[in-house]
Formats: C-alpha cells, structure tokens, sequence
C-alpha cells in the first residue's frame, strides 16, 4: 500500500487557486445597488409597480330601510362573500341616525356558512322606533 503525502504549500495553492476562479463567478449581476434591479434592464421593481386592485371580500348592495313594522326598525340587503372561502360566522352593523343626524340606535344582522361566492339576504333589525329613524350608514361587516 502506498501513502501519499502532500505539502501543506500545495494544498494552499490549489485551493486559493480555486477561490480565485470561483469568486468572478459569484460576483456576477452584483453591482453595488442594493434595490435588488440589475443594470441595464428597465423592469419595474415591486416598489414601482401599481398595486393590483383588490376585491373586497364581501359586497353590501340592495340596502332598504323598511319602517312598515311599527314596532322595530329594519334594513334589508344582500351581502355577498368575494372569497374562496366559507364564512362561519358573518355579522352586518348600521348606525340608524334621526332627521338632524343624531344617531338613534344601531341594527344587526348575522348568519352562520355562507359559501364562496354565495349570496345572503339578510334583515337586519334595529332598536329604535321606525318614527324616529330618517337615514342608516353601514359601519361594520364582520366575518371569519
């Protein structure tokens, strides 16, 4: 059996050797700027690119105040869940303002399971007199 012995000074060449033609390489599309662009292309970075514009998860339309009952105050509509996701719980909020603006009271609405995409009717009741309500103004769509 043979024993080969090397030099510690060849051992160094060699490998100093290699660094020396490996660190170009590495080097290579690195000039300096840290905004993460390569020079000489005109690609807009994510810093300058507009932002894509984002669906709401959920659509509140067909809104009614209903004073027909004179006991209770309600607000009809239609909330539809924009996500690919089912909804366990979701809630609906209206502040109920009188005829100078003061609020007089709030309305609710919740259901549970609502499907991706799917379309809920909801009625939500409100706790002040349908005589003193004039206008509403949804304040909160809740859902998880």
């Amino acid at each position: 059996m043979r024993k080969f012995r090397t030099s510690g000074r060849r051992v160094f060449a060699v490998t100093l050797a290699l660094a020396a033609a490996v660190s170009p390489l590495a080097l290579v599309g690195c000039d300096g700027d840290d905004s993460g662009s390569s020079a000489g292309t005109d690609a807009p970075t994510a810093e300058q690119q507009e932002p894509a514009e984002q669906q709401e998860p959920y659509t509140v339309s067909e809104e009614q105040l209903d004073s027909s009952n004179q006991f209770a105050t309600y607000i009809t509509g239609k909330l539809t869940n924009n996500t690919e996701d089912e909804v366990s719980y979701i809630q609906v909020e209206y502040n109920l303002y009188d005829a100078e603006g003061a609020q007089v009271g709030t309305a609710l609405a919740n259901t549970n399971n609502l499907q991706p995409g799917g379309v809920w009717k909801f009625e939500a009741i409100g706790t002040a007199s349908p005589d003193e309500v004039a206008s509403f103004e949804l304040i909160d769509v809740t859902g998880f």
